[in-house]
C-alpha cells in the first residue's frame, strides 16, 4: 500500500481530536480538520480547515475528500448513518484508510455491548466499514481502554484531584486498563506509518492494566493526603445510567460506561481476551506511580 500522507480528521477540536492533530503534524502528515459550518474551532495554522454543512452532506463530503489517503472519524457515535455516510463518502472519493469512532471498551466482545447497549453503534459502524473493504477503502479500529489522564483529570474514572475524593465502584478490583491520550494519539500515527500491517482490524492498547484500589494507594502516596473514599455499585451506575439515555437523556452516558470499565467482567480486560498491539505501534506501559505523578503535575 502506498503511503498515507493527507489525513482528514472529523471531529478534531475534541479531547481525542486537539493531541491527534499534533501528533500527525508533528510526524509530518498533511493534516485537514473538516467541521461544520457552525463551528468556530479554531486550529493550528499548519492545518488545512475545510466546512461542509451541519448535515454532513455527501456530495460536500465526497468533495471534501478527494485527493485524501486516511479520514478519521472522532465524532461521539451516536448516529449510526451519520458515520457510516461518512464512510460512504470516504469510500467514493477514493479515501484508503479510514479509523472509526471506537477508542475505548472492547467492543468486539458481545459481553461488553449486553452490559453497554451503546457500544452496539461502535459494532454496528465496524460492521458497516468491513463491507467498503471490496472498493479500495481498509479501517483500522482502536481500543485503548479509559482515557488515563483525561479520566483523572474529568473524576470521570471515580477520582477528584480537587476535593481528594474516591469513589470506588463495587470492591474497588476490577481491571482497569487505560491509556493516555498522547498515546492513543500517537497509536493513529503508527497506524497510518503502518498501513499494511494494520489493515481491516482492531489494535488493543494500553499504558496501563490497574485497579481502583491500587490508583487510590497511588494518589494517596503522590498529594501525601489521606483520600475520602466513597462507595457506589457498578451495577447501579449502569442502571442509572441506562434509565436516563432511555429518556432521551445523554447526562447517563458517564454512568452507563464508567460502570461498564469497573463491572469486573472478565472480558472488559482486554489485555488478557485479546493481547495488545503496543509492540506494532511502538507503545509503551508504565508504572502506575509514574502516570499518577504526571497527571496531577499537568
Amino acid at each position: 500500500m502506498a503511503p498515507l500522507k493527507n489525513v482528514t480528521v472529523v471531529g478534531a477540536s475534541g479531547n481525542v481530536g486537539k493531541p491527534t492533530v499534533d501528533a500527525l503534524l508533528k510526524a509530518g502528515f498533511n493534516v485537514t480538520a473538516l467541521t461544520r459550518k457552525s463551528s468556530s474551532a479554531t486550529f493550528p495554522s499548519e492545518v488545512k480547515v475545510q466546512s461542509v454543512d451541519d448535515g454532513y452532506p455527501s456530495d460536500q463530503l465526497i468533495a471534501v475528500l478527494k485527493g485524501q489517503d486516511a479520514v478519521i472519524n472522532l465524532l461521539p457515535p451516536i448516529s449510526v448513518e451519520q458515520h457510516n455516510s461518512i464512510a460512504d463518502a470516504a469510500a467514493e472519493a477514493g479515501v484508503k484508510r479510514f479509523i472509526p469512532s471506537e477508542f475505548g471498551s472492547d467492543t468486539t466482545s458481545p459481553k461488553i455491548v449486553e452490559l453497554v447497549p451503546m457500544f452496539g453503534n461502535k459494532t454496528a459502524i465496524t460492521k458497516y466499514l468491513q463491507t467498503k473493504e471490496s472498493s479500495g477503502l481498509s479501517w483500522t479500529a482502536v481500543v485503548n481502554g479509559a482515557f488515563f489522564d483525561w479520566g483523572l483529570h474529568s473524576s470521570f474514572l471515580g477520582f477528584d484531584l480537587k476535593t481528594n475524593t474516591a469513589t470506588i465502584f463495587d470492591d474497588g478490583e476490577a481491571a482497569l486498563n487505560a491509556t493516555n491520550l498522547s498515546d492513543v494519539a500517537q497509536s493513529i500515527v503508527a497506524i497510518l506509518s503502518k498501513p499494511e500491517e494494520t489493515a481491516n482490524k482492531f489494535v488493543f492498547i494500553q499504558n496501563i492494566k490497574t485497579t481502583q484500589n491500587q490508583v487510590l494507594a497511588a494518589l494517596e502516596k503522590s498529594t501525601g493526603k489521606k483520600w475520602t473514599v466513597k462507595n457506589r455499585s457498578a451495577a447501579e451506575a449502569r442502571q442509572t445510567g441506562g434509565q436516563k439515555l432511555g429518556q432521551g437523556d445523554m447526562s447517563g452516558i458517564p454512568d452507563l460506561i464508567v460502570g461498564g470499565i469497573y463491572s469486573g467482567e472478565p472480558a472488559a480486560d482486554y489485555a488478557t481476551t485479546r493481547g495488545l498491539s503496543n509492540d506494532l505501534l511502538g507503545l509503551k506501559e508504565y508504572p502506575l506511580e509514574q502516570l499518577i505523578d504526571q497527571a496531577i503535575k499537568a
